[in-house]
């Protein structure tokens, strides 16, 4: 399956690469790369292996990090759109996927 990435999708990683690299050093923001590539890989051969956050909608939910979670939407049998990598320390209410 291909993987899109949502305008909002780039913006909040790269978000969280910014306050990786200047709040933590290399091995915590590569770390970081290397669990993004990996559950990217996961979800692309297996998109349906992380649960649904909102099932009408087809949005699943994975955790990134205990910090970072993504949502990724199932579109038809050829996509994947993520759609946010959220950092739980953000207002819940503010969330809009």
């Amino acid at each position: 399956m291909k993987i899109n990435w949502t305008p909002e999708a780039e913006k909040t990683f790269n978000q969280n690469l910014e306050y990786l690299s200047n709040e933590w050093d290399n091995v915590v923001m590569n770390h970081f790369l290397d669990r993004v590539e990996e559950v990217l890989g996961v979800i692309q051969s297996n998109p349906k292996l992380y649960p649904l956050h909102r099932p009408d909608e087809n949005v699943h939910r994975c955790v990134i990090h205990e910090r970072i979670v993504l949502y990724y939407k199932i579109v038809g049998d050829e996509a994947i759109d993520l759609l946010t990598f959220w950092n739980t320390y953000q207002d819940p209410s503010s969330l809009k996927i």
